[in-house]
């Protein structure tokens, strides 16, 4: 069953129920109403015997009922007992006894006491049971009548509301049925603010997050195996010249495909990291550890390449040393990702300023340590996808300039895997400034 049908099942159910209920209770209420006003109609009369005889039930046995008492329901029982138990008044065929047991009561009050009590076995007379009568036929046809039409008008209306209630739904299996056969160029237009209306907005979110994934996923499979065929039609090449020669290999003849399977491995390396890291995976042995001296270390491994192209490295650091609590050797290699670009991509004569600072973000202590370089710098559009596998800004970070697009991504996800966070700023022409913050020791 659909969810049409249980939502009108549903109210089929709860309009049956308020029908039963109001039939019943609207009958019940009347004979509830009837019993109270017989009842405190026939009290009242013994009530009014007893004041009348100065508070006292003498004679009472004497007592003559009303004509429309006595006349019209001669064969009604009644009785009257004292406080103390005894009987004061009958009047009947039957056993006294036997209406005291399984007749109805009440007690006669005057002046808030407690003068005796009624035994009956019916309060109304015979005019009063008829009029009764009368009055529950009547009410029993229309309470039943009354909400029967009110159920069908609810119904109806009820199966309208439902119709509409549930073509958001209908549209919204449409486009999830799309999404699932890979149509993801889809936008369900919202034309609620409700519930539903949230969950248009969420889905159309999530397809363009699908479609996004697919697009990166696709140019990644395309950049992967363009790195990989780079380095393999090297080797290819190289084995059919040695092949074709058919004479002892010279070490130098194998340095080339040495240099290419080593790029091979690192790529292959550097995704798998990546993957880890991405996932969630990455082990971390972390602990606290100083900043400056770990930067230092890697500022010397890249000192010759930056003299070779007159590049300046200047360090800022704080008189107080600074410790994160880091992974070493996985920050290690972050530093030296943005250091290594920074190197790349800053012309000859330009500078690359190192500091190290302390910041708060969101009541959270971090150490800061930011990288800044005077090169081309990267136009505001590329900045989203700068930290994106195997992206490389177009020209200025080109193959032949740049590396194999891993660095950032690793570096990003590296820092991530600290619970901390990297940005950049950049300005083409002037410049890039990344900044990685990983918390305190």
């Amino acid at each position: 069953m659909n969810v049409r049908g249980k939502l009108f099942g549903a109210m089929a159910v709860l309009v049956l129920f308020v029908t039963v209920g109001y039939y019943g209770a609207t009958q019940g209420y009347l004979k509830n109403r009837f019993e109270d006003y017989f009842k405190e109609k026939t009290s009242k009369r013994f009530e009014m015997y007893y004041q009348k005889h100065n508070n006292s039930w003498e004679g009472i046995e004497e007592m003559t009922l009303s004509d429309e008492l006595e006349q019209q329901n001669p064969k009604r029982e009644i009785a009257l007992l004292s406080p103390d138990g005894n009987i004061l008044f009958f009047r009947g065929t039957g056993d006294p006894q036997a209406l005291i047991q399984k007749g109805k009561q009440n007690s006669v009050t005057v002046n808030g006491k407690t003068v005796g009590t009624i035994y009956v076995d019916r309060w109304e007379s015979a005019e009063d049971h008829l009029l009764k009568m009368y009055i529950l036929d009547s009410m029993r046809t229309s309470s039943f009548r009354v909400p029967v039409l009110c159920g069908i008008v609810a119904l109806l209306l009820g199966l309208l509301l439902i119709k509409k209630l549930t073509q958001p739904l209908n549209r919204l299996i449409l486009a999830i049925q799309k999404i699932a056969v890979g149509e993801l160029h889809i936008h369900i237009p919202v034309t609620t603010r409700d519930e539903f209306g949230k969950v248009t907005e969420a889905l159309n979110h999530m397809s363009q997050q699908l479609l996004r994934a697919e697009e990166v996923r696709k140019n990644l499979t395309a950049d992967v195996a363009h790195e990989l065929r780079t380095p393999l039609s090297i080797i290819q090449c190289h084995m059919e010249i040695i092949q074709d020669r058919g004479r002892d290999i010279p070490p130098e003849t194998l340095l080339p495909l040495q240099d290419e399977v080593i790029r091979l491995s690192k790529l292959v390396d550097d995704l798998h990291l990546l993957t880890l890291a991405e996932a969630g995976k990455l082990k971390l042995d972390r602990s606290p550890t100083e900043l400056a001296p770990l930067l230092d270390r890697i500022i010397d491994m890249l000192k010759p390449e930056a003299e070779e192209r007159h590049i300046d490295i200047i360090r800022s650091y704080p008189a107080q040393e600074l410790n994160a609590f880091v992974d070493p050797n996985k920050i290690t290699q972050v530093f030296y990702n943005l250091l290594i670009n920074a190197i790349r991509y800053t012309s000859s004569g330009g500078r690359i300023s190192i500091g190290i600072t302390e910041s708060s973000q969101n009541e959270s202590r971090f150490a800061s340590v930011s990288i800044a370089d005077t090169g081309v710098g990267i136009a505001a559009e590329q900045l989203p996808f700068l930290f994106d596998r195997l992206y490389r800004v177009e020209e200025s970070r080109s193959r032949h300039t740049g590396g194999m697009g891993l660095g950032l991504a690793i570096a990003k996800e590296f820092v991530e895997a600290h619970q901390g966070f990297i940005s950049v700023q950049s300005e083409v022409g002037s410049g890039t400034q990344f900044t990685v913050y990983l918390p305190r020791a």
